[in-house]
């Protein structure tokens, strides 16, 4: 009888909310999921090519951005519809038993007070994943957010 594996790669992602320049925490939103994108050098893309020696692209995460798009993420994503702010880097990573964890970090001033649709991470400039934000993030003055970013590697 032949072994039969699949792998499951899955993101998911929550924000909290801080009293700017404090660790006082105002909130934590629920865990969204997040689609890791397929398009050539983005996401699983990255991962396969990197498995047979293919080093075009780098597959370490490095930022994120966030933003206000509605448009529902496909697998060929290559950006966010319509990015805020960008350049959001890991703050704290690690990772152990199949779980890559990111932790990312935007203070007050980085991000505008507004309401935010749409989240994505990065292997430098390329897209690794991207999702819409449900229910949508508020962020208002005064506030540092930080998101906590989880991507699960495992046999289906």
């Amino acid at each position: 009888m032949k072994a039969a594996s699949s792998v499951q790669v899955v993101g998911r992602y929550r924000f909290k909310t801080y009293r700017a320049g404090t660790r006082d925490l105002l909130r934590t939103t629920p865990w969204v999921k997040n689609a890791v994108t397929a398009a050539s050098g983005h996401g699983l893309n990255i991962i396969a090519r990197r498995l047979v020696g293919d080093l075009t692209y780098d597959i370490l995460v490095t930022q994120a951005k966030i933003g206000t798009g509605t448009t529902a993420p496909t697998t060929s994503d290559t950006d966010l519809e319509t990015p805020v702010t960008s350049g959001i880097l890991v703050a704290n990573q690690g990772a152990t038993g199949g779980v890559a964890t990111l932790e990312f970090f935007i203070a007050d001033s980085q991000l505008p007070d507004g309401t935010y649709e749409e989240f994505g991470i990065f292997a430098g400039n390329r897209l690794f994943a991207r999702s819409l934000i449900a229910p949508s993030y508020t962020k208002a003055s005064n506030e540092d957010t930080a998101c906590e970013y989880v991507i699960t590697f495992s046999n289906a």
